[in-house]
């Protein structure tokens, strides 16, 4: 059980990691723009600038971001990823790898996320396309890392 338990550490940990990328996004909006306090910055943060600096460069590159099923997949998952776990025989060992099928809904009341979720090496290239559509139009260039 002690591997299984790894396991869900880790997944919950990777998922977090991706959306992390999106947060970092955001505050380097926001450094350039509105100027909020770090802590300040939300998911609406994009309504604000649309309401307050509508021109910004990259707002509409931002806004289908945000909006791609992939951002909004990672999100849930990573939202709500102290509610899920991961069954035993839905974990395949093979020496190093292990390859995890799916994790499962622990609350069997909600209805917000669907009862079993896949785990899908699109959402690491999800946001490493991101990271590389912007980087070629430019949003990072000049940014303190």
């Amino acid at each position: 059980m002690h591997k299984y338990n790894q396991s869900a550490f880790h997944l919950r940990a990777y998922f977090w990691e991706l959306w992390s990328v999106w947060d970092y996004i955001l505050q380097q909006v926001n450094s350039e723009t509105l100027k909020l306090d770090p802590g300040r910055v939300r998911r609406d943060l994009l309504e604000k600038l649309k309401r307050k600096c509508p021109n910004y460069k990259y707002l509409k590159d931002l806004e289908e971001i945000q909006e791609n099923d992939r951002l909004i997949r990672i999100k849930l998952i990573r939202d709500y990823a102290h509610k899920w776990q991961i069954d035993p025989y839905l974990i395949d060992y093979h020496g190093s790898i292990v390859n995890v099928i799916c994790l499962n809904n622990l609350d069997a009341k909600d209805k917000k996320l669907p009862r079993q979720i896949n785990i899908d090496r699109n959402d690491l290239w999800f946001m490493e396309n991101v990271v590389k559509t912007l980087s070629e139009k430019g949003f990072f260039k000049g940014k303190k890392s």
